[in-house]
Protein backbone atom coordinates (compact mmCIF):
# COMPACT_ATOMS: atom_id res chain seq x y z
CA UNK A 1 0.00 0.00 0.00
CA UNK A 2 1.69 3.52 -1.16
CA UNK A 3 0.91 7.04 -0.14
CA UNK A 4 2.29 9.62 -2.15
CA UNK A 5 0.35 13.25 -2.13
CA UNK A 6 1.30 15.29 -5.06
CA UNK A 7 2.07 18.72 -5.36
CA UNK A 8 -0.98 21.01 -4.88
CA UNK A 9 -1.39 23.94 -6.99
CA UNK A 10 -1.63 27.04 -5.37
CA UNK A 11 -5.34 27.89 -7.02
CA UNK A 12 -6.35 24.71 -4.78
CA UNK A 13 -4.38 25.37 -1.29
CA UNK A 14 -7.20 27.24 0.15
CA UNK A 15 -10.13 24.86 -0.10
CA UNK A 16 -11.33 22.30 -2.54
CA UNK A 17 -10.16 18.95 -4.45
CA UNK A 18 -6.97 19.29 -6.58
CA UNK A 19 -8.16 16.32 -9.43
CA UNK A 20 -5.73 14.01 -10.37
CA UNK A 21 -5.52 12.63 -13.96
CA UNK A 22 -6.38 9.32 -15.68
CA UNK A 23 -4.78 10.20 -19.28
CA UNK A 24 -1.50 11.41 -19.57
CA UNK A 25 -1.86 15.36 -20.58
CA UNK A 26 0.27 16.66 -23.31
CA UNK A 27 2.72 18.36 -20.84
CA UNK A 28 3.50 15.26 -19.51
CA UNK A 29 3.56 12.44 -23.25
CA UNK A 30 7.08 14.12 -24.01
CA UNK A 31 8.94 13.38 -20.85
CA UNK A 32 7.29 10.20 -20.11
CA UNK A 33 8.37 8.87 -23.37
CA UNK A 34 11.95 10.09 -23.06
CA UNK A 35 11.97 7.82 -19.45
CA UNK A 36 10.97 4.58 -21.38
CA UNK A 37 13.22 5.19 -24.14
CA UNK A 38 15.97 5.39 -21.66
CA UNK A 39 14.84 2.82 -19.39
CA UNK A 40 14.89 -0.01 -22.34
CA UNK A 41 17.94 1.43 -23.72
CA UNK A 42 19.29 1.08 -19.97
CA UNK A 43 18.07 -2.89 -19.61
CA UNK A 44 18.85 -3.90 -22.75
CA UNK A 45 18.50 -7.42 -23.73
CA UNK A 46 15.63 -7.07 -26.17
CA UNK A 47 13.19 -5.90 -23.57
CA UNK A 48 11.50 -3.88 -25.95
CA UNK A 49 10.19 -6.99 -27.65
CA UNK A 50 8.49 -8.07 -24.16
CA UNK A 51 6.69 -5.17 -23.43
CA UNK A 52 5.31 -4.73 -26.78
CA UNK A 53 4.11 -8.64 -26.86
CA UNK A 54 2.63 -8.13 -23.98
CA UNK A 55 0.74 -4.74 -24.78
CA UNK A 56 0.27 -6.22 -27.74
CA UNK A 57 2.34 -3.34 -29.69
CA UNK A 58 3.39 -3.72 -33.63
CA UNK A 59 6.06 -2.05 -33.66
CA UNK A 60 7.30 -2.92 -37.68
CA UNK A 61 5.57 -2.47 -40.92
CA UNK A 62 5.35 -3.92 -44.73
CA UNK A 63 7.61 -0.59 -46.29
CA UNK A 64 10.11 -2.92 -47.17
CA UNK A 65 12.28 -1.00 -44.29
CA UNK A 66 15.60 -3.25 -43.42
CA UNK A 67 14.48 -4.51 -40.23
CA UNK A 68 18.00 -4.38 -38.89
CA UNK A 69 18.23 -0.73 -38.89
CA UNK A 70 15.25 -0.51 -37.10
CA UNK A 71 15.74 0.80 -33.78
CA UNK A 72 12.91 -0.75 -31.67
CA UNK A 73 13.27 1.28 -28.17
CA UNK A 74 13.26 4.35 -30.20
CA UNK A 75 9.91 2.78 -31.81
CA UNK A 76 8.85 1.30 -28.69
CA UNK A 77 8.68 4.96 -27.00
CA UNK A 78 7.33 6.94 -29.55
CA UNK A 79 5.29 4.63 -31.53
CA UNK A 80 3.08 3.28 -28.70
CA UNK A 81 -0.19 5.27 -28.55
CA UNK A 82 -0.78 7.69 -25.53
CA UNK A 83 -3.66 5.60 -24.51
CA UNK A 84 -1.39 2.70 -24.14
CA UNK A 85 1.85 4.76 -23.16
CA UNK A 86 1.17 4.16 -19.15
CA UNK A 87 0.07 0.15 -19.92
CA UNK A 88 3.73 -0.20 -21.34
CA UNK A 89 5.38 1.95 -18.82
CA UNK A 90 3.38 -0.84 -16.20
CA UNK A 91 4.62 -3.93 -18.02
CA UNK A 92 8.33 -2.70 -18.37
CA UNK A 93 8.33 -1.65 -14.55
CA UNK A 94 7.76 -5.61 -13.67
CA UNK A 95 10.49 -6.43 -16.33
CA UNK A 96 13.24 -4.21 -15.02
CA UNK A 97 15.36 -5.56 -11.87
CA UNK A 98 13.77 -4.80 -8.60
CA UNK A 99 16.67 -2.91 -6.54
CA UNK A 100 17.59 -5.12 -3.49
CA UNK A 101 19.09 -3.76 -0.20
CA UNK A 102 23.09 -3.66 -0.04
CA UNK A 103 23.99 -5.26 3.27
CA UNK A 104 27.18 -3.63 4.87
CA UNK A 105 29.03 -5.84 7.82
CA UNK A 106 30.31 -3.14 10.66
CA UNK A 107 33.86 -4.57 11.84
CA UNK A 108 33.46 -4.41 15.33
CA UNK A 109 35.48 -1.25 17.36
CA UNK A 110 36.85 -0.06 20.09
CA UNK A 111 34.73 2.66 21.96
CA UNK A 112 35.84 6.15 21.74
CA UNK A 113 34.52 9.07 22.90
CA UNK A 114 33.57 10.21 19.44
CA UNK A 115 32.06 6.45 18.55
CA UNK A 116 30.67 5.01 22.02
CA UNK A 117 29.37 2.32 21.04
CA UNK A 118 29.42 -0.86 18.17
CA UNK A 119 25.59 0.30 17.92
CA UNK A 120 26.78 3.41 16.59
CA UNK A 121 28.45 1.13 13.21
CA UNK A 122 25.22 -0.57 13.16
CA UNK A 123 23.62 2.32 12.41
CA UNK A 124 26.30 3.79 9.86
CA UNK A 125 25.87 0.68 7.96
CA UNK A 126 22.13 0.92 7.45
CA UNK A 127 22.18 4.21 6.29
CA UNK A 128 25.16 3.79 3.74
CA UNK A 129 22.81 0.29 2.48
CA UNK A 130 19.72 2.76 2.43
CA UNK A 131 22.05 5.40 -0.15
CA UNK A 132 23.22 2.02 -2.27
CA UNK A 133 19.10 1.00 -2.56
CA UNK A 134 18.14 4.18 -3.86
CA UNK A 135 21.10 4.82 -5.96
CA UNK A 136 19.26 1.13 -7.37
CA UNK A 137 16.36 2.51 -8.06
CA UNK A 138 17.33 5.53 -9.32
CA UNK A 139 15.88 4.81 -13.32
CA UNK A 140 12.57 4.90 -11.14
CA UNK A 141 12.61 8.31 -9.59
CA UNK A 142 12.34 10.35 -12.33
CA UNK A 143 9.37 8.31 -13.92
CA UNK A 144 8.32 8.89 -9.56
CA UNK A 145 8.67 12.64 -9.97
CA UNK A 146 7.31 13.55 -13.53
CA UNK A 147 3.94 11.14 -12.27
CA UNK A 148 3.75 13.68 -8.97
CA UNK A 149 4.46 16.64 -11.13
CA UNK A 150 1.49 16.03 -13.66
CA UNK A 151 -0.93 14.76 -10.64
CA UNK A 152 -1.16 11.48 -12.49
CA UNK A 153 -4.10 8.98 -10.79
CA UNK A 154 -0.76 6.26 -11.01
CA UNK A 155 2.49 5.84 -9.06
CA UNK A 156 4.96 3.94 -8.82
CA UNK A 157 3.96 0.85 -6.39
CA UNK A 158 6.46 0.29 -2.87
CA UNK A 159 7.83 -2.80 -5.21
CA UNK A 160 8.63 -1.15 -7.95
CA UNK A 161 7.18 -3.48 -9.81
CA UNK A 162 4.17 -2.23 -11.36
CA UNK A 163 1.68 1.49 -11.55
CA UNK A 164 -1.19 1.83 -8.92
CA UNK A 165 -3.58 3.98 -8.27
CA UNK A 166 -2.79 6.83 -5.89
CA UNK A 167 -4.52 5.84 -2.39
CA UNK A 168 -5.84 9.35 -0.66
CA UNK A 169 -4.28 9.36 3.05
CA UNK A 170 -7.68 9.33 4.92
CA UNK A 171 -8.80 6.00 3.15
CA UNK A 172 -4.94 4.33 3.61
CA UNK A 173 -5.18 5.07 7.20
CA UNK A 174 -8.17 3.38 7.39
CA UNK A 175 -7.44 0.39 5.52
CA UNK A 176 -3.66 0.11 7.14
CA UNK A 177 -5.97 0.60 10.85
CA UNK A 178 -8.09 -3.06 9.41
CA UNK A 179 -4.97 -4.44 8.32
CA UNK A 180 -3.68 -3.97 12.05
CA UNK A 181 -6.37 -5.16 13.79
CA UNK A 182 -6.25 -8.33 11.87
CA UNK A 183 -2.75 -9.50 12.39
CA UNK A 184 -2.91 -11.41 15.20
CA UNK A 185 -3.15 -15.74 15.24
CA UNK A 186 -6.75 -16.34 15.74
CA UNK A 187 -7.30 -14.16 12.60
CA UNK A 188 -5.18 -16.42 10.10
CA UNK A 189 -3.92 -14.78 7.33
CA UNK A 190 -6.24 -12.14 7.00
CA UNK A 191 -3.78 -9.28 7.42
CA UNK A 192 -2.14 -11.15 4.63
CA UNK A 193 -5.10 -11.33 2.37
CA UNK A 194 -6.44 -7.57 2.93
CA UNK A 195 -3.38 -6.04 2.39
CA UNK A 196 -3.00 -8.38 -1.04
CA UNK A 197 -6.43 -6.83 -2.09
CA UNK A 198 -5.43 -3.38 -0.89
CA UNK A 199 -2.20 -3.74 -3.58
CA UNK A 200 -4.27 -5.55 -6.39
CA UNK A 201 -7.19 -3.50 -6.30
CA UNK A 202 -5.60 -0.17 -6.52
CA UNK A 203 -3.47 -1.59 -9.32
CA UNK A 204 -3.93 -1.26 -13.08
CA UNK A 205 -5.83 -4.64 -13.33
CA UNK A 206 -7.73 -5.18 -10.47
CA UNK A 207 -8.68 -8.07 -8.45
CA UNK A 208 -11.39 -9.16 -5.93
CA UNK A 209 -10.86 -12.86 -4.60
CA UNK A 210 -8.27 -11.66 -2.30
CA UNK A 211 -11.05 -9.49 -0.55
CA UNK A 212 -13.13 -12.38 -0.11
CA UNK A 213 -10.00 -14.57 1.92
CA UNK A 214 -9.07 -11.60 3.87
CA UNK A 215 -12.76 -11.78 5.37
CA UNK A 216 -13.09 -15.37 4.97
CA UNK A 217 -9.58 -15.65 7.41
CA UNK A 218 -10.67 -13.08 9.77
CA UNK A 219 -14.38 -14.81 10.34
CA UNK A 220 -13.56 -18.42 10.68
CA UNK A 221 -12.71 -18.77 14.04
CA UNK A 222 -15.66 -16.52 15.17
CA UNK A 223 -18.11 -18.20 12.70
CA UNK A 224 -17.11 -21.44 11.98
CA UNK A 225 -14.23 -22.55 14.05
CA UNK A 226 -14.82 -26.54 13.81
CA UNK A 227 -15.13 -26.06 10.11
CA UNK A 228 -11.75 -26.68 8.57
CA UNK A 229 -12.31 -25.54 5.09
CA UNK A 230 -15.24 -23.09 5.56
CA UNK A 231 -15.80 -20.32 2.72
CA UNK A 232 -17.93 -16.96 3.29
CA UNK A 233 -20.70 -19.33 1.65
CA UNK A 234 -20.53 -21.82 4.13
CA UNK A 235 -20.08 -19.00 7.22
CA UNK A 236 -23.40 -17.07 4.98
CA UNK A 237 -25.52 -20.13 5.76
CA UNK A 238 -24.42 -21.33 9.56
CA UNK A 239 -24.95 -17.30 10.70
CA UNK A 240 -28.28 -17.16 10.99
CA UNK A 241 -28.16 -20.64 12.87
CA UNK A 242 -25.38 -19.27 15.78
CA UNK A 243 -27.16 -15.73 15.38
CA UNK A 244 -28.18 -15.80 18.69
CA UNK A 245 -24.61 -16.40 20.19
CA UNK A 246 -23.07 -13.52 18.56
CA UNK A 247 -22.55 -10.09 20.10
CA UNK A 248 -21.93 -7.08 17.76
CA UNK A 249 -20.38 -4.02 19.49
CA UNK A 250 -23.36 -1.94 19.08
CA UNK A 251 -26.38 -3.02 19.93
CA UNK A 252 -29.46 -0.54 19.01
CA UNK A 253 -32.71 -0.84 19.32
CA UNK A 254 -32.62 -5.09 18.43
CA UNK A 255 -29.15 -6.57 19.57
CA UNK A 256 -29.50 -8.84 16.30
CA UNK A 257 -29.76 -5.79 14.05
CA UNK A 258 -26.06 -5.46 14.19
CA UNK A 259 -25.57 -8.83 13.32
CA UNK A 260 -27.86 -8.85 10.18
CA UNK A 261 -25.73 -5.89 8.82
CA UNK A 262 -22.83 -7.66 9.29
CA UNK A 263 -24.06 -10.92 7.44
CA UNK A 264 -26.00 -8.53 4.71
CA UNK A 265 -22.31 -7.03 4.01
CA UNK A 266 -20.50 -10.38 3.56
CA UNK A 267 -23.64 -11.23 1.54
CA UNK A 268 -23.14 -8.32 -0.72
CA UNK A 269 -19.16 -9.15 -0.87
CA UNK A 270 -19.58 -12.78 -1.66
CA UNK A 271 -22.36 -12.57 -4.40
CA UNK A 272 -20.75 -9.69 -5.78
CA UNK A 273 -18.05 -11.37 -7.11
CA UNK A 274 -18.67 -12.28 -10.81
CA UNK A 275 -15.77 -13.66 -11.91
CA UNK A 276 -15.87 -16.48 -8.85
CA UNK A 277 -17.41 -19.52 -10.65
CA UNK A 278 -17.51 -20.88 -14.40
CA UNK A 279 -21.13 -20.77 -16.24
CA UNK A 280 -22.63 -20.61 -19.72
CA UNK A 281 -22.70 -17.22 -20.33
CA UNK A 282 -18.89 -15.51 -20.31
CA UNK A 283 -17.60 -14.94 -17.24
CA UNK A 284 -17.55 -10.87 -16.11
CA UNK A 285 -14.45 -9.48 -14.93
CA UNK A 286 -15.51 -7.27 -11.95
CA UNK A 287 -14.52 -3.56 -12.82
CA UNK A 288 -11.69 -1.51 -10.94
CA UNK A 289 -14.51 0.48 -9.16
CA UNK A 290 -16.23 -2.87 -8.50
CA UNK A 291 -12.95 -4.15 -7.31
CA UNK A 292 -11.85 -1.18 -4.87
CA UNK A 293 -15.54 -1.26 -3.42
CA UNK A 294 -14.88 -4.50 -2.12
CA UNK A 295 -11.68 -4.10 -0.70
CA UNK A 296 -13.35 -1.07 1.47
CA UNK A 297 -16.13 -3.34 2.34
CA UNK A 298 -13.98 -6.27 3.23
CA UNK A 299 -11.54 -4.11 5.45
CA UNK A 300 -14.84 -3.13 7.59
CA UNK A 301 -15.35 -6.73 8.06
CA UNK A 302 -11.75 -7.52 8.75
CA UNK A 303 -11.88 -4.70 11.05
CA UNK A 304 -14.91 -5.79 13.03
CA UNK A 305 -13.83 -9.19 13.10
CA UNK A 306 -10.27 -8.32 13.57
CA UNK A 307 -11.10 -6.16 16.93
CA UNK A 308 -13.86 -8.28 18.54
CA UNK A 309 -16.72 -5.78 17.56
CA UNK A 310 -18.59 -9.03 16.40
CA UNK A 311 -17.66 -12.32 18.37
CA UNK A 312 -19.44 -14.91 20.38
CA UNK A 313 -21.49 -13.97 23.38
Amino acid sequence: MKVTIPWIPLSYRDGGTAPLREDVSAALEAPLREWLHTAVLRHGGGVWQRVAIRCDLLLETDDGFDHSEIDYPERLAYWTPVEQLLDAIDALLDLLPVPVPTVVHARPATPTADFPKAGGLLDMAAGVSAVLAQQGAVSRTPLQQLLDDARSRYTVGADGRGLVTRIDPAVARTLQAAVKSADRPERGSASEHLHEAITQAYALTPAYSEAIKAVESAAHTTVQPNHARATLGTMLGEMPKIAPKLVFEIEGADPQNGIEMVRRMMLQLWDGQTSRHGKQRPTRKETPSEAKTAVHLAAVLVQYFGSGAIRRA
